[in-house]
């Protein structure tokens, strides 16, 4: 077993959303922050966070476990939150690379490194999509067979899970929908933006749990914590409808609330469509009909375990929705 560096800590999949403010978070802190990333990674938002990188690649099958045994080495703490959630269809392969294979190595070298706690970041995905009078805790019977990068998630988590029963320490973690203003990925930032120039005139049937993502940093710190070995633990947020959702949006950006609400035929014939078409075209879709099926449902969450095994708090909604607008000064 190693001897560890009691303040280093590696983030793999740290230059994304979740990740900077992670690694924001963790340095703030006084953890001395290691970032696996590839020598290409667009690192915009890690500007002003202090971290050392180990260059490497999750899909290079011949370098990556010389490469996370130089990352992980000294480590307290692992975090990985290296995700493929590109819906086109080209990328099926790679779903299964990063979200499954890599996953398992990951937990394979940090089990044979030893002395060190793994924490997975999964996906509420993996969880499965409640219908819409039910809110899914961690046992949830998973229904989202259909969707592939839902079923890769949760292949990653149970590639995980064995190598705990072969030794490692480790937890699951699992975000839902979540928001803040720093690093927030381009289409949510949009959804922002449109309502504040008035151009969002419908709105999807369905809910989600909105989580602020401050919240959701502090919960992964409290999964290493205090977390059970081998448990899943959902860090979730507020469950509301995207009409609450779009319309406190409007109220905090003095922007324009949208009015028509969408029916879920039209919402799926819309997913089904524009994902024919921009496969054709082998282009990011902003909507497929995995997506299109999961707006039309209310996707609502239970975050009591991790409230009650690792005091895990939620922030109001409405003060994370205006917090997320005051700082990005959307108005």
């Amino acid at each position: 077993m190693q001897k560890t560096n009691t303040n280093r800590i590696l983030v793999i999949g740290g230059t994304g959303f979740i990740g900077s403010n992670l690694v924001g978070y963790l340095a703030e802190k006084g953890n001395e922050v290691v970032i696996y990333h590839r020598k290409d990674s667009n690192l915009k938002n890690m500007n002003g966070f202090p971290f050392k990188s180990v260059f490497g690649d999750l899909t290079d099958k011949d370098n990556i476990e010389d490469t996370l045994y130089q990352a992980m080495e000294g480590c307290k703490a692992v975090y990985n939150l290296a995700v493929c959630g590109s819906p086109i269809k080209k990328y099926h392969r790679l779903r299964e690379i990063v979200n499954i294979e890599a996953a398992k190595t990951v937990a394979m070298v940090a089990r044979k490194i030893g002395g060190l706690r793994l924490i997975h970041v999964s996906s509420s995905t993996a969880v499965g999509y409640p219908d819409n009078n039910e809110i899914a805790g961690k046992n949830y019977t998973f229904n989202a067979g259909y969707d592939h990068y839902a079923l890769t998630k949760l292949q990653g988590e149970q590639a995980v899970l064995e190598e705990v029963k072969r030794g490692l320490d480790a937890v699951i973690a699992i975000p839902c929908s979540t928001v803040g203003s720093h690093g927030m990925k381009p289409h949510q930032l949009n959804v922002f933006k449109r309502i504040a120039q008035g151009k969002t005139w419908i709105y999807p049937p369905g809910g989600l749990c909105l989580t602020n993502v401050n919240d959701l940093v502090k919960g992964l710190v409290l999964c290493y914590e205090k977390g059970v070995k081998g448990e899943r633990y959902i860090l979730g947020g507020n469950n509301i409808t995207y009409k609450q959702y779009l319309n406190e949006i409007a109220y905090a950006t003095h922007g324009k609330a949208p009015r028509i609400r969408l029916p879920k035929l039209i919402l799926n014939w819309l997913g089904f469509g524009a994902e024919t078409f921009f496969n054709i075209l082998k282009k990011e879709t902003p909507i497929d009909k995995n997506v299109a099926k999961m707006i039309g449902k209310n996707l609502f969450y239970s975050s009591e375990l991790s409230k009650k095994e690792l005091g895990y708090t939620i922030t109001d909604w409405r003060e994370t929705i205006r917090e997320t607008v005051k700082q990005l000064n959307i108005n």
